[in-house]
């Protein structure tokens, strides 16, 4: 039965810097990508995807992603700032973001910083929780808009699961500077999911010879190292989160809004998102849901994070997925 818990509660994670945050040195183009080249037989720049790693800082910490763009020279063009989902890395959304850029955008994807243990941004995992990746979005939207090929009046958020969770927090605290959002199964449920885990843990403590969340962590300073490190989650994380009130801090955000979510998400029921439709149509019509049927939490197998792997699942769904992302953004 804990490992189930175990395995729920960590896939459910799988799956406010201010304006003077530090652009850092962006780094020349991976190799494996080309450059923006020149056309010879025109007097036009012709652009071709291209990728480079990009970082910022937030409270002295390195945030490590990479951009791709395909923007020819002396444009503006759209950009998309992709979350992934805890426990994983930006890895885990660079499909998504080349083949946004590939349509003629801006697309970023980054690690939050102590997201996971194998995260390339500063941090330690015991420090993370969602509201430090709050803070991490909030620096990531700073830079972005600051480059010079960047139209600042359209400027998207992508986030998956928890990275979902987070890009809505960070939409209404950020509307003006925003155009639309996109979420992948929104992990609005989480502080239902991560309180009830550490009320069993407290159940639990005594009889199993570990503390309690309240004054000391369960066992080590963190849950979930068992199950191939996914999703290790800190004292701090879960106390931070457990009784968070998530539908009182979204609704307000008035600018287009689709969440994509699969009709068979054991880790984030697709109701959840129902909820959160029904909150955001109150005060902006324009908000949809599209429903992957047979989808479980992860559409592809770089996103289902420890599920994938404790099940030995795979998932393809990217065909349907995508043309709803690419009718989003070129609406």
């Amino acid at each position: 039965m804990k490992k189930i818990i175990y395995a729920v509660l960590c896939a459910l994670c799988c799956a406010c810097s201010s304006d003077d945050d530090e652009i850092a040195e962006v780094l020349p183009p991976v190799s494996d990508e080309e450059e923006i080249v020149e056309d010879t037989t025109s007097t036009e720049t012709v652009a071709e995807l291209d990728s480079m790693e990009f970082c910022c800082t937030r409270d002295s910490l390195n945030i490590y992603g990479l951009l791709y763009k395909k923007v020819a020279a002396g444009r503006k063009v759209p950009a998309v700032i992709l979350s992934h989902s805890n426990s994983l890395t930006h890895s885990a959304m660079k499909d998504y973001a080349r083949a946004i850029a590939d349509k003629g955008m801006v697309a970023y994807c980054f690690d939050f910083c102590g997201g996971s243990t194998e995260s390339r941004s500063d941090g330690s995992t015991d420090d993370m929780t969602v509201f430090s990746e709050v803070d991490d979005l909030h620096a990531v939207l700073t830079a972005i808009r600051r480059l010079d090929y960047v139209n600042t009046d359209s400027v998207y958020l992508l986030g998956s699961s928890q990275g979902g969770l987070v890009s809505a927090l960070v939409a209404e605290q950020r509307a003006s500077d925003l155009c639309g959002m996109l979420l992948f199964y929104p992990a609005f449920n989480l502080p239902e999911m991560v309180k009830m885990f550490s009320d069993m843990m407290n159940q639990w403590g005594g009889s199993l010879g570990g503390g309690s969340w309240g004054g000391g962590s369960w066992g080590n300073s963190s849950w979930g190292s068992g199950f191939g490190g996914f999703g290790t989650m800190s004292e701090t994380y879960v106390n931070a989160i457990k009784d968070y009130d998530v539908w009182s801090h979204i609704g307000t955000f008035p600018h287009p809004i689709t969440i994509v979510h699969g009709s068979a998400d054991i880790i984030v029921p697709v109701s959840y998102s129902e909820k959160a439709v029904s909150i955001y149509q109150q005060a902006n019509p324009d908000v949809q849901l599209h429903v992957i049927e047979g989808a479980n939490h992860g559409f592809n197998a770089a996103n289902l994070g420890s599920m994938g792997s404790l099940m030995g699942a795979t998932a393809d769904y990217d065909d349907q997925v995508m043309p709803v992302v690419y009718q989003f953004l070129h609406r």
